[in-house]
């Protein structure tokens, strides 16, 4: 694996460069002394405690035991020292630290180690060296992931980020967030960050979107006194660029010498028909600044807006202007307002955040009346007298609704009022509008781009989705399309979009500044990633960094969403994340589970009816050249749809903060109970056992429950005794092929077993826990589902039903076939037939008759000369009962499917004289059959009186002792008579209609032959009833357990009636 080798170097030069700090850290925090090794100890787990002092003990110093595995501990337990020292990096810091001590691990122990996870660590490693200040140690960690990474081949697209450089405080990993929330007073007090403090800085990171540069053009020429909008309005949602654009008006008018030299002021001049550019006074009113109560400064107290005013324009000498009113809370009165701004002209007023200050000004009491009320009035007066001067601008800001700046009872009366007053003469603007979003953050977010790499990347990607062009939007179709991801780069427009447009219209995101500053992380944590796509798409949003994630989900508002992300997307234990360890491959390869689980998480969140996203709009937002395509998409959807718990489809995609069907699914799968599952697990295996041959046992515990019968029995072992685990087998085999009741097995050849594969059965173990799962979910008339969610329900129950018996089937897929008396056995992988055939005894029948191991045709040949050597050449006679024990009790003979396979083969046998039978009484025999004479079916029997002879060897009824023949004797009977079964010697031709036998002292190992006596009195043509007394004695008495749990238990369960008497 390449990076592989250079991993235990660069664990080096991270635990080299990090150990020194942790030190310092914890010895400046408490001492010297006992201090830091106290609180060191105090912060590892118990068992990293112990080794520690282990080697404390064997002389070891505390400095010496610090190792790179106990650096997430440190920082966890020393919260509050590392988060002062780390600042806002301090959960990155502990997520770092946590991935590399696992990978470090993973490596020590030589274990397998995916080619991502070890890039991503080193990563890691290089941006947590970098936020300590290690840049020399982090940089050579970088070129050992860079000389490991995997070339591109020429032609190949390269990374976004080494074509497209982001800003500095980007590629350091420390850039703040309120950079692109910057306040007007800020910039007017000097405290703001220097992109927005220095005119000519802000200029070069302002893109001048059509809006924003007609707004200022049209403020210059009202300032020359040459037309333009009088009043203007700047109406966007939150964070829509109406403060950017009042900081832009302000650095214009108060700062025009330092911008005199910009080529896009020279073009504002220009396209508004001016040489110079005028010089104008600036007052700035911002809502959130200023008091209800006003303020003090040189002496004066300020109590309004309009003295506000008045000594912004003019100091002292301009707040004279309007004391009076100033003082008294009155609006001062078209004149007085007229006279002022004509004195100080050409006059910017821009005011920012009014309806903050006006609902403060509420608690302003005055008479009958309030501060509001008047500052409504004087903004009024001031409107007016604004459009009748022609060197005066008035320039507000404007939120969408009330709810996106102010969340108080009063804000939506006083928002419809200032609408009222500013509707009158105002002119509406949006700064930002549509595509040049796109040059807006490539302005803010980079310093530098290739423009020709970017054609490069944009024609493969265009290639690609004309290649896919019927499974994409129909957008993509056109050359425009083209052109717009141009003007994105690197940014992928599904992802501005989806931003800008979707999230747009949440009422706490805060449109362009809120894409901004999402857009910066993102290239935060994408910057220099050995996993980075030639475009920054919906499926990079790094929801796994804990910075990210804050602002996502502070974002969202109240649904908890970290639970969501947690679960089903992020490491380490998100469902996708594990998806693509588990499945390798183009999945872990293209981190192709969580990069969908986020872009679909993406397309959830809006403020309109627009949420979720369709497999086209999945399919543009994933797909790229040599990387992901649509059928890839198609097939991670697929899994992902199976496991995640948030996840829902109807339609489109989309997350939900509610769990779905699989979640609800999951924990009523814990919630199964053992004894259920057994019970339904071994009622489907008897199910797929199917009819045959074989009498069925499932799962049998004991050799009790496996009669020693003269009947074809087939075993099931249970999950105890799986063919891959040889020694659970041979015990459950050998207890129940060795013995019976309480001695041992007499019939050891009508016995076949099958066991279990392990990995098989426990699919099958979940399959049939899901089955009960859905089952009880579907009885539950207390749980709401929605239609869609039934609908899956029915579809998965159908699933679960049809899919446990196969997989059961499928897990039997080894055959023991018993070979000897001593207990060994013959294996067969059952696997194919156990999956093509319907049942396992369709499996079964068919491997045996292929290995002429189950007949059911017998050629009488194999009884006499066969390989089996069932009838020595020096044995004149072969007792048929014997026979028929032969293949009942010696495990090399093959199974007969039934005893007339025995039977058809003794009766081929002497039909074609290789045998001939007699039946032998106690005078000698009282009936021979040869080929000349055979018997009829329903005279031959398994009694110890039928005996086969090689042809001419038996002696014939009336002749003398010792003689024989082939010759008929008795040729004279009628051959259309059925011969009746001997009557043992008897010469009387009585008949007998009843026969009693009496067994006195039967031993248990004999009464298997109870079951041989009732057949062949049943064949001698009566109607057998059995009367059976079994007596047990124990001196020292019987075990009441076993007689209630045991013996009773067998009576009741096979429904025999049974009278028990007790002394």
């Amino acid at each position: 694996m390449k990076a592989y080798n250079h991993l235990g170097q660069a664990l080096k030069l991270y635990a080299d460069a990090l150990k020194p700090f942790f030190l310092q850290a914890l010895k400046q925090a408490h001492g010297e002394g006992r201090g830091w090794v106290e609180a060191y100890l105090g912060s590892l787990s118990e068992n990293r405690r112990g080794l520690v002092l282990e080697e404390m003990k064997r002389g070891k110093t505390a400095e010496e035991t610090l190792d790179l595995n106990h650096f997430k501990d440190i920082l966890l337990g020393q919260r509050e020292v590392f988060r002062g020292v780390l600042g806002r990096n301090y959960n990155r810091a502990v997520t770092w630290a946590d991935e590399i001590s696992e990978v470090r691990n993973d490596w020590a122990h030589q274990k397998e180690l995916l080619e991502d996870d070890v890039n991503r660590a080193l990563d890691s490693m290089a941006r947590l060296l970098r936020i300590i200040g290690a840049e020399e140690t982090a940089q050579q960690v970088r070129k050992l992931m860079a000389r490991e990474l995997p070339k591109a081949p020429q032609g190949s697209l390269h990374p976004w980020w080494q074509l497209a450089e982001p800003d500095e405080a980007i590629r350091r990993g420390d850039f703040d967030e309120n950079t692109f929330a910057a306040k007007l007073d800020d910039v007017v007090a000097g405290r703001a960050p220097a992109e927005y403090r220095h005119a000519e800085l802000f200029f070069k990171k302002t893109y001048l979107t059509q809006e924003l540069a007609t707004i200022l053009k049209d403020t210059l020429r009202r300032l020359s006194g040459l037309g333009g909008e009088a009043v203007t309005q700047l109406r966007t949602p939150f964070g829509g660029g109406k403060t950017h654009t009042l900081i832009a008006l302000y650095h214009l008018v108060k700062a025009y010498s330092e911008l005199l030299d910009l080529p896009e002021v020279q073009s504002l001049l220009q396209e508004a028909g001016l040489r110079d550019m005028p010089k104008a006074r600036v007052a700035v009113l911002v809502g959130t600044e200023l008091s209800a109560q006003g303020r003090k400064i040189e002496g004066l107290h300020l109590h309004t807006l309009w003295g506000e005013l008045a000594y912004q324009l003019g100091g002292r000498s301009g707040y004279e202007k309007l004391h009076a009113a100033d003082e008294n809370l009155s609006p001062p009165g078209k004149q007085a307002l007229r006279e002022l701004l004509e004195a100080y002209s050409p006059v910017l007023i821009l005011i920012d955040e009014l309806l903050v200050y006006q609902v403060k000004a509420a608690s302003v009491a005055l008479g009958h009346t309030n501060l509001q009320a008047q500052t409504f009035a004087f903004l009024q007066e001031l409107s007016e007298v604004v459009g009748g001067l022609p060197n005066a601008a008035l320039i507000t800001t404007f939120p969408e609704s009330h709810l996106e700046y102010y969340d108080h009872q009063e804000a939506p009366q006083v928002f419809a009022r200032l609408e009222k007053i500013f509707g009158r003469v105002q002119a509406v603007r949006m700064p930002v509008q549509g595509e040049e979003i796109f040059e807006v953050l490539r302005r803010r977010l980079f310093e530098r781009i290739d423009g020709e790499a970017a054609k490069h990347v944009v024609a493969a990607y265009m290639k690609t989705y004309d290649a896919y062009r019927n499974e994409l939007p129909s957008e993509v179709r056109s050359g425009e399309y083209g052109r717009k991801m141009l003007k994105a780069f690197p940014f992928h427009p599904t992802l501005v979009e989806v931003l800008y447009e979707r999230w747009g219209t949440l009422q706490t995101f805060q449109k362009t500044r809120g894409v901004l500053r999402l857009l910066a992380r993102v290239v935060e944590t994408d910057y220099l990633s050995p996993t980075a796509r030639p475009l920054i798409g919906l499926g990079d949003a790094a929801l796994g960094d804990a910075d990210l994630r804050a602002t996502i989900t502070s974002v969202l508002g109240e649904a908890n969403w970290e639970s969501v992300l947690a679960s089903d997307i992020v490491p380490p234990e998100g469902k996708a994340h594990l998806l693509d360890r588990e499945l390798g491959g183009e999945y872990a390869r293209h981190r192709l589970g969580q990069s969908l689980a986020t872009a679909i998480f993406m397309y959830s969140h809006s403020g309109g009816a627009q949420q979720g996203a369709t497999r086209p709009q999945l399919n543009l937002a994933l797909a790229y050249p040599e990387g992901i395509t649509p059928l890839l998409v198609g097939d991670a959807l697929d899994n992902l749809k199976g496991r995640l718990y948030y996840l829902y489809a109807n339609g489109s995609w989309s997350f939900k903060a509610q769990p779905n069907l699989n979640a609800v699914l999951a924990d009523r799968m814990a919630q199964v109970k053992a004894e259920a599952l057994e019970t339904l697990l071994q009622s489907q295996v008897e199910k797929v056992a199917g009819s045959g041959p074989f009498k069925v046992f499932v799962w049998p515990q004991s050799h009790r429950e496996v009669p020693d019968s003269s009947q074809l029995k087939l075993v099931l072992l249970g999950p105890e005794a799986p063919h891959d685990d040889e020694e659970a087998l041979k015990r459950l085999y050998h207890i129940i092929q060795d013995n019976h009741a309480s001695g041992p097995r007499i019939n050891k050849n009508t016995t076949l077993y099958l066991a279990l594969a392990k990995t098989p059965y426990l699919r099958a173990q979940e399959a049939a826990r899901k089955l009960l799962a859905l089952e009880d979910i579907q009885s539950d008339r207390g749980l709401v589902l929605s239609e869609e969610q039934k609908a899956e329900l029915t579809r998965l129950l159908k699933e679960a039903r049809e899919a446990l018996p196969v997989l059961l089937k499928s897990s039997y897929t080894g055959m023991l076939e018993p070979q000897d008396a001593k207990g060994s056995y013959r294996f067969f992988d059952l696997t194919a037939y156990a999956r093509t055939q319907p049942t396992l005894q369709a499996a079964v029948t068919e491997v045996l008759k292929a290995e002429d191991l189950l007949l059911s045709e017998l050629d009488p040949a194999y009884l006499v000369h066969g390989p089996w050597g069932l009838w020595p050449q020096d044995e004149p006679y072969l007792n048929l009962r014997e026979l028929r024990e032969y293949f009942l009790r010696l495990p090399q003979l093959p199974f007969l499917e039934q005893d007339e396979v025995l039977k058809n083969a003794i009766l081929q046998g002497i039909r074609i004289h290789l045998f001939e039978l007699g039946v032998k009484g106690s005078d000698g025999f009282t009936q021979v059959w040869d080929a000349s004479r055979p018997p009829g079916t329903e005279q031959v029997f398994f009694g110890e009186a039928y005996v086969l002879a090689r042809p001419g060897k038996l002696p014939r009824p009336g002749s003398e002792p010792g003689h024989s023949t082939d010759t008929n004797e008795n040729e004279d009977l009628d051959q259309d008579e059925p011969v009746s079964p001997p009557n043992n010697g008897s010469d009387k031709k009585t008949v007998k209609t009843k026969v009693r036998v009496t067994l006195e002292q039967l031993e248990l190992s004999r009464i298997p032959t109870l079951v041989d006596l009732a057949k062949s009195l049943r064949d001698a043509g009566g109607t057998v009833q059995l009367r059976v007394e079994i007596e047990a004695t124990s001196p020292k008495g019987l075990d009441e357990g076993v007689l209630n749990t045991s013996a009773k238990e067998i009576l009741d369960q096979h429904g025999l009636k049974y009278e028990w008497h007790e002394e």
